[in-house]
């Protein structure tokens, strides 16, 4: 994790959930967000933060992170709570409200709820998505073309794959089309027999490269240091294709699965109102039109219109989200068995 005060960077432990900072002046508010270390997150921190702190009269401090991360810092200041809004992929939303770390949003004071397509509102109002991706594997079109997930553990593919750090949820994924190749099943059905797709999982092991955990190192398949990548979502993969890049998502028959970046009111947040504030203003028409059309993720809310050459490549609108029959896990399922996940994956592919 990496505390930044916009694109300022405060040097801090990685263990410390909360590290030392510069107070702001008297008369302003300060405002703590967990969000992503991403491309999508460095376009809120340069060009939504500013204008924010403008408009509210605060100062905003973000703390860089992974979902996994991201929940680490809200158990470990969860008797003192630092931080007002916390970003976390859809995963996190049911494990957070079970622990009791995060509130209900409330459609009072986040008014652009209202918009917000309701498939995208998660545990009964406990989280909304801002920002929409699918993810498959990614490939360099000049090197390769797959067709299928069970072509990634072909031998010609040997030390040419880049796998996405089990620190992120996209390894679950990667599980869980293991499984369906291992059983025959298709993923929505294979998510709830993960357990059998351990051995063929391991059969990937010779493929694979390394492992990689920031996205500057999807470049690597781009430069033809390897073919393959993934599991990975689109929002990452997309942007480098758009600026001519070779860089692409497969297209695989087994289908893929749904991508979903979301934010959470913490309980007991110093700034509740500023945080619902800045919830609602990455849900406004203009902010996720912004986002959309830079980073190329499909918005969560409807009205909404793209030019033909973004409109191609986001999941938008909702109708396009049910032809494209994209997978969404199971999370409840699945976090019992997310810790167990981590711990195996570690030992497969490090150990």
């Amino acid at each position: 994790m990496k505390l930044l005060r916009r694109s300022l960077v405060t040097a801090a432990a990685a263990t410390a959930a909360f590290p030392t900072i510069i107070p702001a002046r008297a008369q302003e508010r300060q405002l703590y967000i967990g969000m992503y270390n991403n491309v999508s997150c460095k376009l809120i921190e340069t060009d939504v933060i500013p204008t924010f702190e403008r408009d509210y009269k605060c100062r905003v401090y973000v703390l860089e992170g992974a979902t996994l991360s991201n929940i680490a810092a809200l158990r470990a200041t969860r008797d003192t709570p630092k931080y007002s809004v916390m970003m976390m992929d859809d995963v996190g939303i049911p494990q957070t409200k079970d622990e009791d770390l995060i509130v209900r949003l409330d459609p009072e004071k986040i008014p652009n709820l209202a918009h917000v397509y309701k498939r995208f509102l998660f545990e009964d109002g406990y989280g909304v998505a801002w920002m929409v991706s699918w993810a498959s594997m990614f490939e360099n079109p000049q090197l390769t073309k797959l067709a299928s997930y069970q072509d990634i553990f072909d031998a010609k593919y040997r030390r040419k794959i880049l796998l996405n750090t089990p620190r992120n949820t996209q390894s679950v994924l990667m599980l869980i089309a293991a499984t369906a190749l291992a059983t025959g099943k298709p993923l929505k059905d294979a998510q709830y027999m993960i357990d059998q797709g351990w051995d063929k999982l391991a059969t990937l092991k010779p493929n694979v490269l390394t492992i990689y955990d920031n996205e500057g190192m999807l470049l690597m398949v781009a430069q033809g240091q390897a073919e393959i990548g993934g599991i990975e979502y689109s929002k990452a993969i997309w942007p480098h294709t758009h600026a001519g890049i070779p860089l692409v998502m497969a297209d695989l028959r087994e289908g893929a699965f749904s991508g979903i970046n979301c934010m959470t009111m913490v309980k007991n947040a110093p700034e509740p109102e500023l945080g619902a504030a800045f919830i609602n203003r990455l849900l406004s028409p203009e902010v996720t039109q912004m986002i959309a059309e830079r980073s190329l993720g499909a918005p969560p809310i409807s009205g909404l219109n793209f030019a033909p050459d973004i409109a191609k490549l986001l999941a938008y609108p909702e109708s396009k989200l049910d032809d494209m029959g994209l997978i969404t896990p199971d999370w409840r399922f699945i976090i019992p068995k997310r810790d167990s996940i981590l711990e195996r994956y570690n030992q497969v592919f490090t150990g």
